[in-house]
């Protein structure tokens, strides 16, 4: 099995659970491994995909190094959002599943950049 294939199979399971957290130790690795195993499904017709999903991952990049602010958690939920506009049914689903990551693991997003 490719490891594509693994990677969107335990997406596949964390959409049908929406309750399920992702492993706080690999979330970024995990969401990185989803959002490159996307790259030959994307057609480059659009700018929500095409330029979207590789901006969020120099942003979770940031996360990595340790050097993500409050305006690159913004910056995500921006892409995030505009990934919902695209023409096909790639960057629809990948805005959809990035959405719901978003909102059953907000916390491993927001805690590293809190002001307080």
């Amino acid at each position: 099995m490719k490891e594509s294939q693994v990677v969107n199979e335990l997406f596949e399971k964390w959409i049908l659970d929406a309750k399920i957290k992702l492993d706080e130790d690999n979330f970024f690795l995990k969401i990185n491994d989803y959002l490159e195993s996307t790259h030959p499904e994307i057609c480059g017709k659009c700018p929500p995909c095409r330029d979207g999903v590789v901006r969020l991952e120099t942003l979770l990049n940031k996360y990595k190094d340790g050097v993500a602010t409050l305006k690159t958690l913004k910056e995500i939920e921006d892409i995030v959002y505009n990934l919902r506009s695209s023409r096909c049914s790639v960057g629809l689903d990948i805005g959809k599943n990035m959405e719901v990551v978003l909102e059953n693991n907000y916390h491993l997003l927001y805690n590293p950049v809190k002001k307080y």
